[in-house]
């Protein structure tokens, strides 16, 4: 084991532990937290921009009134479904299932960093800097975690030109509303 594999297996081993600490339904209701607020934060935008339009006159909030108002609904939601989260954890803690909660979440913090490790060394490499052969050659860890980032980005931009579409939408609605009234001004 070289040093490159000790600096990589450090992190997992945090990750493991981490995970451990807070459990597989803490995380899956994280993960799923995020998509559930951004979700919630573009189909409420228009109500939360309503809401608050009568509150912002001048156009420098109007510009900004889109993200205040994605804002007001994407971090309460995060924060309720952690809550939620918590809750149903302290429920099954002490049962078999909080066992399980805790190894899968272990599981879960390996793969999180196995995943952050792998961009580190992947934006390390597009800017240029290449490790040293003999520090590469013979380790275990080192060729397994590397290509798993670029992998599955390249994987995810099958879906990415979807999700642009979406994002071009939701400015073209929005935004292109709130220019007229800025002019009316």
């Amino acid at each position: 084991m070289k040093l490159v594999d000790v600096i990589i297996l450090l992190p997992l081993l945090w990750g493991a532990m981490h995970g451990y600490r807070k459990g597989l339904l803490i995380e899956i209701i994280g993960i799923a937290g995020l998509v559930v607020a951004m979700v919630l934060g573009f189909k409420f935008l228009g109500l939360g921009m309503e809401v608050l339009s009568p509150y912002l006159g001048d156009s420098i909030a109007r510009r900004i009134l889109p993200y205040i108002g994605f804002s007001l609904i994407f971090f309460p939601t995060i924060f309720l479904l952690n809550q939620f989260g918590y809750a149903i954890r302290k429920s099954i803690r002490y049962s078999i299932l909080g066992m399980f909660d805790r190894f899968a979440g272990a599981l879960v913090g390996i793969v999180t960093w196995v995943f952050g490790i792998s961009i580190f060394f992947w934006l390390v490499n597009l800017i240029g800097i290449d490790l040293p052969a003999h520090r590469t050659d013979d380790t275990y860890l080192y060729p397994v975690v590397v290509p798993i980032a670029p992998k599955l980005i390249n994987k995810a931009m099958l879906w990415m030109p979807k999700g642009t579409e979406l994002i071009q939408e939701w400015k073209s609605e929005y935004l292109e509303e709130v220019e007229p009234q800025e002019e009316k001004l």
